[in-house]
Order: C-alpha cells, then structure tokens, then sequence
C-alpha cells in the first residue's frame, strides 16, 4: 500500500506517525520511507533504527519514485513536506491513502482546511481516490477541547474521522532521541503508546483496503 501522512501544520505529529508507521509495518513486511519533508528529520530518525529510507524533494522525482519503489516494496511511506506545493499534490496523485494527523486546538482544525481542499481536488481528479483519513494527534484525554475536535472533523468531506487518538505522552517525544520507537522501549507509557499506535494503523489500513460500495 503506498500511504501519505500530511499537514502543513508543525507539531501536529506527521514525522512521528510515518516513522512509527513504517517501523509497525516493517515487522510484517517490506517497507521503505520517502522523506520528502524539507526538515529530513523521518529520515534521519530511520537511519538509527536501521530502516531504508530516501530523502526526495524535486516534485517530479517524488513522482516518479513512489511508483518505482512500490515495484520492490511492500508498503510505501511517505513523510510529506509540511509546504502544500508541489510536491504535496505529487504523493497525493500516487498515493492509496491520505493519513492526516491533527492536533485538538483551533488554530490546527482552521489549518486543516487546506491539506483538505487539496486531497478532495486529488480525489477529483483521481475518482475518489486516495482514500483519505483523518486522526486527532497529542490530544489530551477526556477534554472538551477533543470532544469537539472529534465533533467538528467528522463532518470532513472525503474523509474518514478515526475513532483511534494518540494522546499526548513525553515518552513520544522522547523517542527520535533515544534513536527508538514505542515498540521497542519499555516502561508503562512506552506500552501505552504503542496500544495507541497499534490500534490506529490498524484502523487506518483496514480502512485503506476496505472497497468502497460501488454508486
């Protein structure tokens, strides 16, 4: 499957969900990253786990590679440039899923609307596809603000709200420095995490593969 984590917004959590994405899938299967953020943190992350991965910028290059290197992988991540250009619009023409991390607050859901108007013109253009689906990220537990997060996304056109959240938890930030993932780290809110992250690529690939019912 080749799968895009996208949003313009920092801080929302996409780097993060790629490289844990890609190091879930990667114990089932082949799997390789494309960094195409401007920052490279994914990839660099992956190199200290010992993970392939490549750094792609140029719009047409990201093309071009997706399709390539979904002839020799399983499973193709890309960890999309925070920038709604070009190159954002070249994973969202290749991509089967459109994996979109958002934070509870005002400022994120107003920021949403843009990597939403551009996955609905992709979907256009593409006939309903990507699939796209959208997961609240660093969201605080049983709060009013993330009850209306939930509320306010599900009504997103073209996208699929899922009911997994990745609260926020120190031990997730911790982890590009310990060169780890919540898999592979220990302690209860390493374990926590790692529930949280199973159960949303679970959801997000079931829903990926889920055929829709033909109009």
């Amino acid at each position: 499957m080749l799968i895009g984590v996208l949003n313009r917004k920092g801080g929302c959590g996409k780097s993060t969900t790629a490289v844990h994405l890609a190091y879930w899938l990667s114990q089932q299967e082949r799997v390789i990253l494309i960094d195409a953020d401007g920052q490279a943190s994914s990839s660099q992350w992956l190199q200290k786990l010992d993970m392939p991965s490549v750094v792609i910028n140029d719009p047409d290059d990201l093309f071009d590679q997706i399709g390539k290197l979904a002839e020799e992988y399983d499973s193709v991540i890309v960890d999309s440039p925070s920038v709604l250009g070009e190159p954002a619009k070249s994973v969202l023409l290749s991509v089967d899923l459109a994996l979109v991390p958002v934070q509870p607050s005002n400022l994120d859901l107003l920021s949403a609307k843009d990597i939403v108007r551009l996955v609905n013109q992709a979907q256009k253009i593409r006939k309903e596809i990507p699939k796209a689906a959208i997961f609240l990220s660093r969201a605080a537990r049983g709060t009013v603000l993330l009850r209306e997060a939930q509320e306010a996304l599900r009504k997103t056109q073209g996208f699929r709200l899922l009911d997994s959240v990745i609260y926020q938890r120190q031990v997730i930030a911790d982890a590009p420095g310990q060169s780890a993932t919540v898999f592979s780290m220990t302690g209860e809110a390493a374990t926590l995490a790692a529930k949280d992250y199973n159960k949303l690529f679970e959801e997000a690939i079931d829903y990926g593969k889920t055929e829709e019912p033909k109009r």
